[in-house]
């Protein structure tokens, strides 16, 4: 009766932009030049974005099913 994803793409997307956006922070040095940065955080940001919609597409995103009253079956 779960209806999770047997596989979190989308948390697992979550993570590696998170990852891509605290790279700049841990690896290039204080005074590096901002464009490195900012590439790695228009990545983070797409990556992000990816994830959202992913999470968004799997089936515990879903409405539950309209039941009506007559309907007293258990599932």
């Amino acid at each position: 009766m779960d209806s999770r994803s047997p596989r979190p793409i989308g948390f697992a997307l979550c993570v590696v932009a998170v990852m891509v956006l605290a790279a700049p922070t841990l690896v290039l040095p204080a005074d590096s030049p901002t464009e490195p940065k900012l590439v790695f955080a228009a990545a983070g940001a797409i990556i992000f974005a990816l994830a959202v919609l992913r999470i968004r597409r799997e089936p515990a995103a879903r409405a539950p099913e309209a039941r009506s009253d007559d309907d007293v079956s258990d599932r």
